[in-house]
C-alpha cells in the first residue's frame, strides 16, 4: 500500500508544463472558465456519489463493511478544490455485528490536471460517529484522511469517473472488532457530475 501511494505521489507532482500553461503561452483565453473542460480545470460546482468497501484495521477481507459517501466541491485555482464529505458505512462480519458509522469532513485536493485520469492526493478532517449494537456503544471521535485516486471522463459536459484508496485514521481505539485500531482503508468508485453548464 505504501508503494502504491509513493508512485501515485511521484506521478501527482511530476514537473510536466501545465495543459493551462501551454495554452497561455500560445494565445489562449486567460479565462479559465472559458477552456475547454477536457483540457484544463473545471471550475464548476460538482457533486459527487461513491459506492466502495472498508477494510477494517488489520483484517484483509474485503465482504466485511460496505461504505457509500456523498460529496460536493469546486476547484479554487489550477490544482486545488476543496470537498464537503457526508459518509456512512456498516460493518457485519458475518455475526450480525451491526457497527456503524457515520462521518462529516472537509477535504482539500491536490489535483494534477496534466494526465488523462487526473491524479490526485487528498487530505480530509472532520469528526465520525460510531454505533454499535453488541455491546451497544455510542462514541465520537475525530477522523483524518489521506486518499490518494484519479478520474476519468465518461460522458459529456464533463461528467467523470472517480476511483480511489484511502486510510481513514481515527481516535477510537475501543478494542472492539472494526475499532480495535486507529486506521481503515477505504476503496470506493463513483462518478462526478457538473452542477451547471
Amino acid at each position: 500500500m505504501k508503494i502504491c501511494c509513493s508512485l501515485l505521489l511521484l506521478l501527482l507532482f511530476s514537473q510536466q508544463p501545465s495543459a493551462q500553461a501551454i495554452k497561455k503561452a500560445d494565445g489562449a483565453s486567460e479565462h479559465p472558465e472559458d477552456e475547454h473542460i477536457y483540457d484544463g480545470v473545471d471550475y464548476r460546482w460538482y457533486w459527487n456519489a461513491n459506492l466502495g468497501i472498508v477494510v477494517p484495521d488489520d483484517d484483509i477481507r474485503l465482504n466485511e463493511a460496505q461504505v457509500l459517501d456523498l460529496r460536493v466541491g469546486k476547484h479554487f485555482n489550477e490544482n486545488w478544490a476543496m470537498e464537503f464529505e457526508v459518509m456512512r458505512d456498516e460493518y457485519d462480519f458475518d455475526i450480525d455485528f451491526d457497527l456503524k458509522h457515520y462521518a462529516a469532513t472537509f477535504n482539500f485536493m491536490y489535483t494534477n490536471h496534466d494526465p488523462l485520469w487526473k491524479p490526485y492526493f487528498l487530505i480530509g478532517v472532520g469528526g465520525i460517529y460510531s454505533d454499535s449494537r453488541f455491546p451497544e456503544t455510542q462514541d465520537s471521535d475525530l477522523i483524518v484522511n489521506l486518499a490518494v485516486g484519479g478520474s476519468w471522463y465518461f460522458t459529456g459536459n464533463g461528467v467523470r469517473i472517480r476511483a480511489e484508496a484511502r486510510s481513514r485514521l481515527d481516535t477510537n481505539d475501543s478494542d472492539l472488532p472494526g475499532q480495535d485500531g486507529f486506521g481503515d482503508g477505504q476503496f470506493t468508485i463513483g462518478i462526478i457530475v457538473p452542477i451547471g453548464d
